[in-house]
């Protein structure tokens, strides 16, 4: 009500304003003319009105148009948000985590900057679902994200991967950079108890690790290959272990029969 007022009073001196420019450029252009001449008043007020009227119609459909054009803005950048994220955990998806592996791993060989990535998988995950139940899984997987955000710093980029995998892009760190966080994450999910409705477990993590600087990866795809390679050996170590890549012994398979 307020604004609508004050909106008023602005159009009225605009008005008053307007009414008396056509007055003051006759009593300019013919001095014989008195400056309170009615027929000049009246087409002066007529003129203000009128032009006033446009001027409100206009102004408010800019308004208008600068409010929708906002909302489209904020709408766009909601569905970009959530066709990025995964519907379970928030956490970003597989296709918005392969899109910033390439974009990231091309940064730092142009700069010339530390890339680290991590690959996570719940331990036995199977056994949760099947001894609790599904929605007890994804109670778990949610609680696990939850967890893996609370160690993750803001400049990573934490996906779930699919299923019960998780990913991380670490950017500007070195592979002992990434130890540690992964070493936070590990302990973490190792102490926490996932709860609901009477049911109560831990569940740990088993973590492999990758870096471009330590390990040379030719390609975006090959960093990611190599962080899987290390979780497949932190499975094999025994499960709830950070492992970093390192070059297989001739011979040796690069994966895991073991269940996850």
């Amino acid at each position: 009500m307020r604004q609508q007022m004050i909106r008023a009073l602005i159009y009225l001196a605009i008005i008053l304003l307007m009414a008396n420019i056509s007055p003051v450029i006759d009593s300019f252009l013919h001095p014989e003319i008195p400056y309170f001449d009615p027929e000049h008043l009246l087409v002066g007020g007529l003129t203000a009105t009128i032009t006033a009227l446009l001027l409100s119609l206009l102004i408010s459909h800019a308004n208008r148009m600068t409010k929708v054009a906002h909302e489209l803005s904020l709408l766009n950048k909601t569905l970009r948000e959530q066709s990025s994220r995964d519907s379970l955990t928030g956490l970003y998806n597989h296709r918005y985590f392969q899109e910033m592996l390439r974009h990231e791993f091309l940064l730092s060989q142009r700069y010339r900057t530390e890339l680290s990535c991590m690959m996570l998988d719940l331990d036995l995950f199977k056994e949760v679902n099947d001894t609790c139940g599904h929605p007890f899984g994804d109670l778990v997987l949610k609680g696990t994200a939850e967890q893996i955000l609370h160690e993750a710093r803001t400049t990573d980029i934490v996906a779930r991967y699919g299923g019960e995998e998780f990913a991380i892009l670490l950017p500007n760190t070195d592979l002992e950079g990434a130890t540690r966080i992964a070493e936070r994450i590990r302990a973490r999910a190792q102490e926490y108890t996932h709860q609901d409705k009477g049911l109560a477990m831990r569940v740990t993590i088993s973590i492999g690790l990758a870096s471009n600087r330590a390990h040379s990866p030719k390609k975006p795809e090959e960093l990611l290959t190599f962080a899987d390679q290390a979780l497949y050996r932190a499975k094999e170590a025994g499960r709830n272990k950070v492992t970093a890549y390192s070059e297989l012994p001739a011979g040796e398979s690069s994966g895991s029969i073991l269940p996850s």
